[in-house]
């Protein structure tokens, strides 16, 4: 049953992000970024997402970089490649990240409804069923070249999946989705950043996924009884070995709150090396590939 507990909104990603650089430089949340999850933008059952979605992920990279790469994302075309469960679950959770980044920098409607025809596609061997039916795409179609208004769609549609899963009991399922959305949203991190230094704030961002790592694994535990779970689950751990080897340093966390400001600072703070980047880079990478191919 579903009584674990995954934080979805930006407080507790924020709250759980180390401070990566010297302890004086002070990570700031302000009141815009620390906001509380309305009713209607949170999952049905009483559950409460502890690991961010795609869109959170892409709505803060889109503050830290302003170029798309549209060629790094897995082709739709692959869709008829995926004829096991355990595929099917993994490229849903693979196109869902896919489909957040691209809306995410502005690449349209049309864009949007190519994406859900490939996941109406996979979802409905994995009991994903009558999300992407008519109402939607006319919704779609009505929102004309509003942006936002399709990210905000697409946002909602991943609380739908989510709500749906869990009303089905489809607990493994669910864990390669999220997973198949995290490793795919580490690769477009890793593209992004291209080589070691040269973007030094998306490395931290890379970094502090470790506590979305930690709490995704923590989830997916429950349903390692399903072969599909064990595998993904031994591959989030190659990632994981990787962020053990980083060189952190542990100190106590300071939270404080100042005119409508919150102020993290000490907690794990951790950096790469050109060895431990290369390292986790060509990890994720192969990781990715094995999945989509």
């Amino acid at each position: 049953m579903f009584k674990k507990y995954i934080y979805s909104s930006a407080v507790i990603f924020f709250a759980l992000t180390s401070c990566n650089t010297e302890q004086e430089k002070l990570k700031d949340v302000s009141k815009e970024d620390v906001t509380v999850t309305s009713e209607e933008d949170t999952p049905k059952n009483e559950i409460v997402y502890a690991i961010p979605s795609p869109n959170d992920q892409y709505d803060l990279l889109r503050s830290l970089s302003e170029e798309v790469k549209k060629e790094i994302v897995n082709p739709l075309s692959a869709v008829n490649n995926y004829t096991t469960i355990e595929k099917q679950a993994l490229n849903f959770g693979v196109y869902l990240s896919d489909a957040a980044y691209l809306l995410r920098y502005e690449q349209g409607k049309k864009v949007f409804l190519d994406y859900l025809s490939s996941l109406d596609k996979l979802g409905q061997n994995i009991d994903i069923t009558k999300i992407y039916g008519e109402e939607l795409i006319e919704e779609i179609e009505n929102v004309g070249a509003d942006d936002e208004r399709l990210y905000e769609i697409s946002s909602e549609n991943y609380i739908s999946i989510y709500d749906q899963l869990i009303e089905n009991e489809k607990g493994a399922e669910l864990s390669m989705i999220l997973a198949g959305s995290w490793i795919e949203t580490m690769y477009i991190l890793f593209n992004t950043a291209e080589e070691y230094d040269k973007h030094y704030e998306i490395e931290e961002y890379i970094i502090d996924q470790r506590y979305v790592l930690e709490n995704l694994i923590g989830f997916i535990k429950n349903y390692d009884q399903n072969d599909g779970v064990t595998n993904v689950l031994a591959q989030l751990n190659q990632i994981n070995s990787v962020y053990e080897d980083m060189d952190c340093q542990e100190s106590n966390l300071e939270i404080e709150e100042k005119e409508g400001t919150v102020m993290l600072n000490g907690g794990l703070s951790c950096v790469f090396d050109e060895s431990t980047f290369t390292k986790m880079k060509s990890t994720v990478f192969e990781i990715r590939n094995s999945i989509v191919s």
